[in-house]
């Protein structure tokens, strides 16, 4: 799978490259021909065309042949045949006086097929280079470079050139990604920073409030520490005399009592910290505020935090998890405003499942019309399945109203 991953975002990054040189008209017509071969099927002539330009002889500094080696190297990689495709990704590496934006992103390139073919001190090396020219000329440094290269110090057990990738992995994001906030906390745990190791757990299962592992992972930290009883007095007779200062305190509070299945409690205390202004108004803190409500069964109070939530983020699963918390509640037309709210801003996690519940809230408000709408979507998306018992109860319903009315 990882395998697949990374070379996937290797040629997609291989599309995006705007270079800072020009190649010849007749490269560009040549790399047009192979293109059309290939959008006919025909990559065999598209091969043959690639290799046969590819293996001619240029000078050492051609740009010309550094994009015809780099493409046809693409190209191979898309066919999964990755030994190949090394042999020429180097020769195009090998080339001198090249576009500085061009050997950044070979080198990114490089570094993910080098790691994917298991030569980690050649990944490595192939990273390291990508940083430095990325640093140097300001370009976009992708948090997925990083991570790999925080994923290749960790495999040769360098703790803290692992921890300063990961972290720059995970601070460089738009999303939070399980799999690096996982590798941070079990490097945090091969360094003894335990505090940290807990910030990070905490923030695992404030994403996956009901993974039981990362529950389990919390609590472990939490005996290492030593976080119970006393501590636990020490912190609610701080919260009670307003004596908490910091965040942290606010936070670790909260995530005990969640641990410790006292979620209303938990609520209070970032309701607390929120209002004292030691907690910030963010995405984090309100996301875990919802959380505790929606283990206590306070849907009301879990909606209002994840509202706030939706006006600091963009992200659809906050209005998707929004609908869903109104279907359970049985309140249809709120629940299809947020999954429609979820659908327009992008939603695309399991692909039909949205649908389905919109179409369920219709069945429930008896609008059978609006429910096909939506099931047919549901059935087109691979919930055949699911759709078929659901389509069954509205011929069935309405063949029989037609009975009763005839």
């Amino acid at each position: 799978m990882m395998k697949n991953l990374l070379l996937v975002f290797v040629f997609i990054m291989s599309t995006q490259i705007a270079s800072q040189e020009a190649i010849q008209q007749w490269v560009y017509n040549m790399l047009e021909r192979a293109q059309m071969n290939i959008d006919n099927g025909n990559t065999e002539q598209a091969e043959k065309t690639y290799k046969d330009y590819a293996d001619r002889s240029y000078s050492s500094n051609s740009y010309d042949h550094f994009v015809v080696l780099r493409t046809y190297a693409y190209f191979l990689l898309s066919q999964d045949r990755n030994t190949e495709a090394l042999a020429y990704l180097k020769k195009a590496d090998m080339k001198k006086r090249m576009p500085p934006y061009d050997v950044f992103m070979l080198k990114f390139t490089l570094g993910q097929v080098f790691y994917v073919e298991g030569q980690r001190d050649a990944a490595k090396e192939a990273f390291l280079e990508w940083v430095r020219i990325g640093t140097e000329n300001e370009f976009d440094l992708r948090p997925e470079g990083y991570a790999t290269l925080a994923t290749i110090y960790a495999q040769d057990q360098e703790w803290d050139d692992a921890l300063k990738y990961i972290t720059l992995a995970l601070d460089n994001s738009s999303i939070f990604v399980e799999n690096w906030a996982q590798l941070k906390f079990a490097i945090h745990t091969e360094k003894k920073q335990y505090m940290l190791a807990l910030e990070v757990a905490q923030d695992l299962v404030r994403v996956k409030p009901k993974n039981k592992s990362y529950i389990e992972q919390m609590a472990g930290v939490y005996n290492i520490i030593k976080f119970e009883e006393e501590s636990l007095a020490s912190l609610e007779f701080k919260l009670q005399q307003d004596l908490l200062k910091k965040p942290s305190e606010y936070v670790n509070l909260a995530n005990f009592y969640l641990y410790k299945k006292l979620p209303i409690d938990s609520a209070k205390v970032i309701e607390k910290g929120l209002k004292l202004g030691v907690l910030k108004n963010n995405i984090k803190n309100n996301e875990l505020l919802s959380n505790a409500y929606i283990i206590a069964k306070d849907f009301d109070n879990a909606i209002r935090a994840l509202i706030k939530v939706t006006q600091l983020s963009d992200d659809s699963k906050y209005d998707y998890r929004i609908g869903q918390i109104y279907l359970q509640n049985s309140d249809w037309d709120n629940s299809i405003k947020f999954l429609n709210i979820a659908r327009n801003k992008g939603w695309s996690s399991k692909p039909g499942t949205l649908e389905m519940l919109i179409g369920i809230c219709y069945i429930e408000l008896d609008d059978f019309d609006n429910a096909r709408v939506e099931l047919a979507k549901a059935f087109n998306f691979g919930k055949e399945d699911e759709v078929e018992p659901w389509i069954n109860y509205m011929d069935s319903t309405e063949n029989l109203r037609r009975a009763v009315e005839g």
